[in-house]
């Protein structure tokens, strides 16, 4: 098993994401759900994740708005963010890349993906 996280999903897609989660508890790692911008937002305030997987396609508060809110919080300043979307062309990636991302991996996130970005070797331009 890879080193312990705390991994922050986020995603309005519940029955997917409680899934997820299921998954990497299952490794042993410490996870917490929101199923928008504004539950993840409050999420932070008790729980500091390592990894904040978040999709970016969300209604009201989107997964770029919820990415360049949370670079400006110092407590999360070693936050890898890892964008999952649906989305996969330049601009997607780049902009991304603009709202702070450390990494841009399309859905669906196969197993092999799922364990690179936990241990940290995900690209910015992964897909």
């Amino acid at each position: 098993m890879a080193h312990v996280q705390h991994i922050l999903l986020v995603d309005d897609q519940a029955d997917a994401i409680d899934a997820l989660a299921m998954l990497l508890e299952m490794d042993g790692h410490q996870v917490r759900t929101a199923y928008s911008g504004a539950d993840a937002l409050a999420a932070v305030e008790t729980f500091i994740p390592d990894l904040a997987l978040i999709d970016v396609s969300m209604p009201g508060m989107s997964g770029i708005d919820l990415a360049q809110r949370l670079r400006k919080n110092a407590a999360l300043a070693h936050t890898r963010l890892v964008a999952l979307t649906g989305f996969a062309q330049d601009a997607d990636r780049q902009a991304a890349a603009d709202a702070g991302f450390d990494a841009h991996v399309t859905k669906p996130v196969s197993a092999e993906q799922l364990a690179d970005i936990i241990a940290g070797s995900a690209q910015r331009d992964a897909s």
